[in-house]
């Protein structure tokens, strides 16, 4: 962090880290990304993550998607909730992450447009 990070590579694989565990476990809680209270909280997390993971980190559409089964995985001992909702939490992740994807690129494209006049 600081100067030791000054292109955010590192910060980027924390930022991704950490919110595809508060995803996970948000939506094992029931809690449903959506425009409103806690649920829009989520859909800025989710955001955020596949932001740096794609911009910063260079990573494919969809790679965030990829990361909720190993986050399962890894905490399904101690949280059992996380695997008995596991088909549920990975397709709500699917579901924001490629809406999310769309929705930037149809921004880009805009941005794209307008700066070129």
């Amino acid at each position: 962090l600081g100067e030791s990070d000054a292109d955010l590579k590192d910060t980027a694989y924390r930022v991704v880290a950490d919110h595809a565990r508060t995803l996970a476990f948000a939506i094992a809680d029931g809690a449903v990304p959506s425009n409103e209270g806690r649920g829009y909280v989520l859909r800025r997390i989710l955001r955020r993550a596949v932001r740096y993971g794609q911009q910063i980190l260079g990573s494919p559409e969809g790679f965030f998607q990829k990361i909720i089964p190993v986050v399962i995985e890894s905490f399904k001992g101690p949280f059992p909730e996380l695997a008995a909702q596991r088909k549920n939490i990975i397709s709500l992740v699917a579901e924001e992450e490629a809406s999310f994807s769309k929705m930037l690129e149809r921004g880009i494209k805009y941005l794209k447009d307008v700066t070129a006049e």
